[in-house]
Protein backbone atom coordinates (compact mmCIF):
# COMPACT_ATOMS: atom_id res chain seq x y z
CA UNK A 1 0.00 0.00 0.00
CA UNK A 2 1.27 3.39 -0.90
CA UNK A 3 1.59 5.81 2.21
CA UNK A 4 0.49 9.46 0.73
CA UNK A 5 0.79 11.52 3.60
CA UNK A 6 0.85 14.96 1.82
CA UNK A 7 -1.55 14.94 -1.17
CA UNK A 8 -2.28 18.08 -4.06
CA UNK A 9 -5.66 19.43 -4.55
CA UNK A 10 -6.39 22.64 -6.69
CA UNK A 11 -3.14 23.80 -5.83
CA UNK A 12 -2.86 23.66 -2.29
CA UNK A 13 -1.14 20.52 0.21
CA UNK A 14 -3.35 18.67 1.89
CA UNK A 15 -1.69 16.36 5.24
CA UNK A 16 -3.37 12.97 5.63
CA UNK A 17 -2.05 11.65 9.19
CA UNK A 18 -4.57 8.67 10.11
CA UNK A 19 -7.21 6.73 8.83
CA UNK A 20 -8.98 7.39 12.20
CA UNK A 21 -12.17 8.96 13.03
CA UNK A 22 -14.57 8.93 15.96
CA UNK A 23 -17.37 9.66 13.43
CA UNK A 24 -18.69 7.66 10.05
CA UNK A 25 -20.59 9.94 8.52
CA UNK A 26 -22.94 8.89 6.02
CA UNK A 27 -21.49 11.44 3.30
CA UNK A 28 -17.36 10.54 3.86
CA UNK A 29 -16.15 10.09 0.37
CA UNK A 30 -14.12 7.41 2.53
CA UNK A 31 -17.57 5.16 1.60
CA UNK A 32 -17.54 6.39 -2.49
CA UNK A 33 -13.83 5.54 -2.86
CA UNK A 34 -10.09 4.81 -1.98
CA UNK A 35 -9.09 8.58 -1.79
CA UNK A 36 -9.07 11.66 -3.69
CA UNK A 37 -8.34 12.36 -7.67
CA UNK A 38 -6.66 9.16 -8.08
CA UNK A 39 -4.33 9.40 -4.81
CA UNK A 40 -4.91 6.47 -2.30
CA UNK A 41 -5.48 8.10 1.73
CA UNK A 42 -5.57 4.71 3.00
CA UNK A 43 -2.86 4.21 5.21
CA UNK A 44 -0.87 1.31 7.00
CA UNK A 45 1.70 3.29 8.72
CA UNK A 46 1.17 6.19 10.59
CA UNK A 47 3.81 8.70 9.48
CA UNK A 48 6.36 10.81 11.84
CA UNK A 49 6.63 14.34 11.01
CA UNK A 50 9.71 13.66 9.00
CA UNK A 51 7.55 11.04 6.48
CA UNK A 52 5.32 14.46 6.01
CA UNK A 53 7.62 16.16 5.17
CA UNK A 54 9.33 13.77 2.87
CA UNK A 55 6.52 12.94 1.47
CA UNK A 56 5.70 17.33 0.98
CA UNK A 57 9.32 17.71 -0.64
CA UNK A 58 8.32 15.09 -3.48
CA UNK A 59 5.26 17.54 -4.55
CA UNK A 60 6.21 21.08 -3.15
CA UNK A 61 6.96 21.90 -7.03
CA UNK A 62 3.20 21.07 -7.68
CA UNK A 63 1.65 24.49 -5.37
CA UNK A 64 0.20 26.79 -6.26
CA UNK A 65 -0.44 28.19 -2.98
CA UNK A 66 0.78 29.10 0.21
CA UNK A 67 -1.53 27.36 2.28
CA UNK A 68 -1.16 23.68 4.47
CA UNK A 69 -4.29 21.99 4.50
CA UNK A 70 -4.74 19.40 7.37
CA UNK A 71 -7.41 17.15 6.05
CA UNK A 72 -7.30 13.53 5.25
CA UNK A 73 -8.75 10.20 5.57
CA UNK A 74 -9.47 10.74 9.10
CA UNK A 75 -9.54 12.66 12.08
CA UNK A 76 -6.23 15.22 12.14
CA UNK A 77 -6.61 15.52 15.13
CA UNK A 78 -6.50 11.93 15.89
CA UNK A 79 -2.59 12.19 15.65
CA UNK A 80 -2.21 15.03 17.68
CA UNK A 81 1.47 15.06 18.49
CA UNK A 82 2.71 15.03 14.75
CA UNK A 83 -0.06 17.25 13.85
CA UNK A 84 1.40 19.93 15.96
CA UNK A 85 5.20 19.32 15.27
CA UNK A 86 4.95 19.30 11.35
CA UNK A 87 2.38 22.36 12.06
CA UNK A 88 4.79 24.07 13.73
CA UNK A 89 7.42 22.90 11.19
CA UNK A 90 5.02 24.76 8.28
CA UNK A 91 4.27 27.50 9.96
CA UNK A 92 8.27 28.42 10.71
CA UNK A 93 8.99 27.92 7.14
CA UNK A 94 6.40 30.73 6.25
CA UNK A 95 3.09 28.45 5.24
CA UNK A 96 -0.48 29.45 6.18
CA UNK A 97 -2.02 26.71 7.99
CA UNK A 98 -5.83 25.49 7.91
CA UNK A 99 -7.28 22.18 10.02
CA UNK A 100 -10.36 20.63 8.68
CA UNK A 101 -11.58 18.94 11.76
CA UNK A 102 -15.23 16.82 12.90
CA UNK A 103 -14.72 19.12 16.41
CA UNK A 104 -14.19 15.69 18.51
CA UNK A 105 -10.30 16.41 19.49
CA UNK A 106 -10.90 17.50 23.07
CA UNK A 107 -13.05 14.35 23.17
CA UNK A 108 -10.50 11.99 21.41
CA UNK A 109 -7.36 13.14 23.69
CA UNK A 110 -9.35 13.54 26.87
CA UNK A 111 -8.42 17.22 27.48
CA UNK A 112 -9.22 21.10 25.95
CA UNK A 113 -6.82 20.96 23.30
CA UNK A 114 -7.91 23.83 22.03
CA UNK A 115 -5.05 26.44 22.59
CA UNK A 116 -2.65 24.05 21.55
CA UNK A 117 -3.96 24.68 18.15
CA UNK A 118 -3.05 28.27 18.28
CA UNK A 119 -0.32 27.70 15.40
CA UNK A 120 -3.16 27.32 12.65
CA UNK A 121 -4.51 30.28 11.11
CA UNK A 122 -7.88 28.81 11.05
CA UNK A 123 -9.59 26.21 12.61
CA UNK A 124 -12.89 24.63 10.27
CA UNK A 125 -15.48 22.43 12.41
CA UNK A 126 -17.24 20.47 10.99
CA UNK A 127 -20.87 21.52 12.31
CA UNK A 128 -22.71 18.91 10.27
CA UNK A 129 -26.26 19.43 11.57
CA UNK A 130 -28.70 21.56 13.66
CA UNK A 131 -29.12 19.45 16.98
CA UNK A 132 -28.06 16.24 19.18
CA UNK A 133 -30.60 13.58 17.23
CA UNK A 134 -29.72 14.57 13.77
CA UNK A 135 -25.88 15.10 14.23
CA UNK A 136 -25.78 11.69 15.61
CA UNK A 137 -27.89 10.59 12.81
CA UNK A 138 -25.48 11.75 10.02
CA UNK A 139 -22.43 11.34 11.46
CA UNK A 140 -23.05 7.74 13.29
CA UNK A 141 -20.84 9.33 16.36
CA UNK A 142 -18.93 7.12 18.94
CA UNK A 143 -19.91 9.50 21.10
CA UNK A 144 -23.96 9.58 20.32
CA UNK A 145 -25.42 12.39 20.92
CA UNK A 146 -23.44 13.66 23.08
CA UNK A 147 -20.94 14.53 20.44
CA UNK A 148 -23.09 17.34 19.14
CA UNK A 149 -22.27 19.49 22.37
CA UNK A 150 -18.52 18.66 22.48
CA UNK A 151 -18.56 20.14 18.79
CA UNK A 152 -19.82 23.06 20.15
CA UNK A 153 -17.85 23.26 23.12
CA UNK A 154 -14.83 22.53 20.99
CA UNK A 155 -15.30 25.35 18.69
CA UNK A 156 -15.98 27.75 21.45
CA UNK A 157 -12.77 26.97 23.35
CA UNK A 158 -11.16 27.88 19.77
CA UNK A 159 -12.52 30.71 19.57
CA UNK A 160 -11.80 31.58 23.00
CA UNK A 161 -8.11 30.96 21.91
CA UNK A 162 -8.00 33.57 19.89
CA UNK A 163 -7.94 31.25 16.68
CA UNK A 164 -9.94 32.27 14.07
CA UNK A 165 -13.13 29.14 13.40
CA UNK A 166 -16.07 28.66 11.15
CA UNK A 167 -18.25 26.35 11.01
CA UNK A 168 -19.29 24.20 7.91
CA UNK A 169 -22.01 21.87 6.58
CA UNK A 170 -22.50 20.14 3.85
CA UNK A 171 -25.53 20.70 1.43
CA UNK A 172 -26.89 17.35 1.81
CA UNK A 173 -28.82 17.96 5.07
CA UNK A 174 -32.61 19.74 4.19
CA UNK A 175 -32.18 23.51 4.08
CA UNK A 176 -34.29 24.09 6.80
CA UNK A 177 -31.47 22.61 8.83
CA UNK A 178 -28.98 24.68 6.99
CA UNK A 179 -31.01 27.55 8.34
CA UNK A 180 -31.38 26.30 11.94
CA UNK A 181 -27.16 25.66 11.41
CA UNK A 182 -26.97 29.39 10.52
CA UNK A 183 -29.22 30.59 14.18
CA UNK A 184 -26.17 28.73 15.90
CA UNK A 185 -23.13 30.42 13.81
CA UNK A 186 -24.96 33.61 14.83
CA UNK A 187 -25.32 32.79 18.13
CA UNK A 188 -22.32 32.07 18.58
CA UNK A 189 -20.30 34.54 16.46
CA UNK A 190 -18.88 32.02 14.31
CA UNK A 191 -19.37 32.16 10.51
CA UNK A 192 -21.09 29.32 8.74
CA UNK A 193 -19.84 27.87 5.19
CA UNK A 194 -22.10 25.30 3.27
CA UNK A 195 -20.15 23.31 1.57
CA UNK A 196 -21.16 20.97 -1.90
CA UNK A 197 -21.09 17.66 -1.57
CA UNK A 198 -18.56 15.80 -3.60
CA UNK A 199 -19.36 11.94 -4.47
CA UNK A 200 -16.88 11.44 -7.17
CA UNK A 201 -13.79 12.22 -4.34
CA UNK A 202 -12.81 15.10 -6.57
CA UNK A 203 -12.44 13.18 -9.74
CA UNK A 204 -12.02 15.06 -13.30
CA UNK A 205 -14.59 13.03 -14.90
Amino acid sequence: MANNYVYILDGKAYVNLTNECSNACTFCIRNTGDGVRGTPLWLDKKPTADDVFAAFSRVKDELKSDEIVFCGFGEPTDALEVLKECAARFKSAGYRLRLNTNGLGSADNGRDIAKELNVFDTVSVSLNQCDADKYAAVTRSKYGKAAFSHVLGFAAAVKAAGINVVFTVVDTIDGRDIERCEDIAKKTGIPLRVRNYVADNYGDN
